[in-house]
């Protein structure tokens, strides 16, 4: 009979963590008869990794695998048995229910968990039991980190998102009047599950048709390999689209609506991560009779904590915030009720041990339903030989890992946003017209 396995959090069933914060939990064995084991030992794992596939030259035919690894988070401690007795040594490991129970402290520099077409960020609980002359038994659950970004700390994300701009077309060689497209969003920083208002302000005055208008959210991730070269590569996913109608020539119209945020990573920028994930709005206005379009850009920050127009934080409070250094992770101790392991290694991190300083927590975080969280995200196809290669997994059976998780990310569904006044959509433009009676509302 197999022995039975069950890792569990006792602080955050759902596995969602801000870095920085306590992780604890128990590992529960159940063992039906005595096995005969080198060692048990539980390991708390993190790292980044990419992979893609890339076409040679001259000739498709010949190819190159892109990759880069980097370890975040390692610590193992020995429940049974050690890491240094012998090879010949091996235990009776007696009938019966065993419970091991670990906590750990989480570097607060750790990167938003991710997992993406061509990389992902993985963390995850390891409990591997080492058998002589056999292949050890492994055991994981993933859990998932977010790297915290209060847009509240910044007064910048309360800024409102404001865009003009104009574009003449040319008709039988002659330039036809101008088209004027305007965009304005109350904030430039939102959390997931929130609603982006917004107003799109277009004024025709040119003699071509504008046929259709477009308003998306789009998720931009960057990948950067160093094997076998220093390389990048982008990912665009759509992750709010709103159509609107058509405006005719001389005329101009004024377009309401809001983007609804899924369950999506916080933007990461962090120095030193091979992934980068950053968020713009992109207005596309489609014209007739072949005219280019005209396409505008403006980039959007995704948080992890919404702006709070009751939490209003001064200067003197905000640089506090900004000198805080999260405490220096304890060392991994894992335990089995009554005794502590002796073998203990320590994750690295700066600062003092001080538990106060912890991540503030504002808002109860609401992770999203497992199928929102499988909603937007592709597959990441693992290379398991090239895990084999890096040194600092080398001794983790990497055949049991799991496929199908993906992150789960805190969203605030019933937080509203202000909208963006009707006069202000129509202030500095360049045509100095009224604000026409004509406003569609868009759901």
């Amino acid at each position: 009979m197999p022995i039975g396995c069950l890792i569990s959090f006792t602080n955050n069933p759902q596995g969602v963590y801000y870095a920085g914060q306590e992780l604890s939990g128990s590992v529960d064995f159940n063992v039906d008869i005595t096995k005969r084991i080198k060692a048990i030992h539980i390991t708390v794992n993190g790292f980044a990794k990419i992979r893609w596939i890339k076409k040679g030259y001259p000739s498709d035919s010949e190819r190159a695998t892109c990759r880069a690894y980097r370890s975040y988070l390692s610590s193992r401690s020995y429940v049974l048995g050690s890491v240094t007795g012998s090879s010949c040594s091996v235990i009776d490991w007696l009938a019966g229910e065993y419970t091991y129970s670990f906590h750990v402290i989480l570097p607060d520099n750790l990167p938003t968990s991710f997992d993406g077409k061509y990389g992902q960020i993985h963390y995850e609980i390891i409990a591997t039991i080492d058998r002589p002359s056999r292949y050890p038994k492994v055991y994981r659950l993933p859990f998932t980190v977010i790297h915290p970004l209060d847009l509240n700390f910044d007064p910048i994300y309360r800024v409102p998102l404001d865009i003009l701009d104009r574009k003449t077309f040319w008709s039988f060689c002659c330039p036809t009047g101008p088209l004027t497209v305007k965009f304005s969003t109350p904030y430039c920083g939102y959390a997931a599950g929130q609603k982006i208002n917004f107003i799109l302000f277009i004024n025709n005055e040119s003699s071509i048709d504008i046929t259709e208008c477009l308003v998306k959210l789009k998720q931009e991730v960057s990948y950067e390999s160093i094997d076998p070269q220093h390389e990048y590569r982008y990912d665009k996913n759509v992750i709010a689209l709103k159509k609107f109608g058509s405006v005719l020539r001389w005329s101009r119209k004024v377009y309401r609506g809001s983007l609804d945020l899924p369950s999506v990573p916080p933007t990461n920028v962090m120095s030193g991560c091979p992934i980068a994930i950053t968020y713009a709005i992109k207005i596309i206005i489609k014209p007739t009779e072949f005219h280019f379009k005209l396409k505008l850009k403006i980039p959007v920050t995704i948080g992890s904590i919404p702006i709070m127009e009751s939490h209003i934080i001064d200067n003197e409070e905000r640089e506090a915030n900004r000198r805080r250094r999260y405490p220096r992770p304890p060392p991994l101790i894992v335990t089995d009720g009554n005794l502590r392991s002796n073998h203990i290694h320590s994750i690295h991190g700066n600062g003092v041990d001080d538990n106060s300083d912890n991540p503030p927590e504002y808002i109860p975080m609401v992770p999203p339903s497992y199928e929102d969280a499988m909603a937007l995200c592709d597959k990441f196809i693992d290379d398991i030989e090239y895990l084999h290669s890096a040194a600092s997994t080398a001794s983790l059976d990497s055949s049991h890992r799991i496929f199908d998780f993906k992150p789960r990310y805190p969203v605030y569904y019933n937080f509203i946003t202000p909208t963006v006044p009707p006069d202000q959509i129509i202030e500095g433009s360049p045509t100095q017209i009224s604000l026409p009676s004509e406003v569609e509302d868009v759901k």
